[in-house]
């Protein structure tokens, strides 16, 4: 019962100011993450009872319909991913945060199954890691570190000591970028301290930044084509999405989004009035129903 009391409130979005700074992706990737961290933490008979209370607490509401302080900060990621308006109101860009709500359906009644069997200390099954890759799917989540953490949580009993650390040290890695005050991250560090799971000498791949809402679609690309070109239109894709994921860009992309670079150099070049009037034109752009 303590583990419950420990966990039961939202630490990362624990108030309606510090979600600005939060997009629909960044909530997406986070929900995702801390269920990667609650996988783990299932795995050993020390954290077990954390994830049981975590899911607990998760699932003590009928509802994910409103934002709830007293909620974890995974029950409040699942109310800005599948919640109406109001919820994306709350986030850092609405608009774009909106448009990709309309897009995904996330699978809540399978999730509540997952949280629920969780909660009751059921041990980890295939149809868990059926739901994960599910959701990686329906969240967008691209990055390949994660989906191959998720790989190895799920055979941590036949993976090798070195493998192990190196999955740990992957997945601290990211909740300390992502999930730095999150109501979950203490449990996962301290389960690495306490076995020896993190290497130290690794560098850190995440980046420091919160993930745009980039979706880039047909119209859109028939937008860019103004900007780049035609010829330039599917690198311009490519670069976008890899940007978004915060992955290096090859030559041959960075070269077809130059037109759009050099478009914004020679505004920034022209002085601080077109400066403004370009910031204002993207407010602009942001309150119009299709943005």
């Amino acid at each position: 019962m303590e583990f419950i009391q420990e966990l039961h409130e939202a630490r990362l979005t624990r108030n309606t100011s510090g979600l600005k700074a939060l997009t629909y992706t960044d909530c997406c990737e986070r929900a995702y993450l801390t269920l990667l961290v609650l996988e783990l933490l299932r795995r050993f008979p020390i954290t077990a009872p954390r994830a049981h209370g975590y899911a607990k607490s998760t699932t003590g509401y009928d509802s994910y319909k409103y934002f709830r302080i007293s909620g974890t900060d995974l029950y409040n990621f699942v109310y800005f991913i599948v919640g109406d308006g109001d919820a994306q109101d709350k986030l850092k860009d609405p608009g774009a945060a909106k448009k990709l709500r309309q897009r995904l359906q996330f699978p809540l009644m399978a999730f509540n199954r997952y949280v629920s069997n969780m909660s009751r200390g059921f041990a980890p099954t295939p149809s868990d890691e059926q739901f994960l890759i599910r959701a990686e799917g329906v969240l967008r989540i691209t990055n390949a570190d994660y989906k191959a953490i998720r790989r190895n949580i799920f055979s941590f009993n036949r993976i090798s000591t070195l493998a192990k650390k190196q999955t740990v040290t992957r997945l601290v890695f990211a909740a300390r970028a992502k999930l730095r005050s999150s109501d979950i991250i203490q449990y996962l560090e301290e389960l690495s301290a306490q076995r020896n799971l993190e290497l130290y000498k690794v560098t850190d791949p995440e980046p420091k930044v919160s993930m745009p809402d980039i979706d880039v679609t047909g119209r859109d690309l028939s937008g860019y084509r103004y900007l780049v070109g035609a010829k330039n239109l599917m690198l311009t894709k490519k670069f976008l999405e890899l940007a978004k994921d915060g992955k290096p860009v090859p030559a041959a992309m960075i070269q077809a989004y130059m037109p759009a670079i050099t478009m914004v150099d020679n505004i920034v070049k022209a002085g601080p009035g077109f400066v403004q009037m370009l910031r204002t034109l993207e407010n602009r752009a942001k309150k119009t129903p299709n943005s």
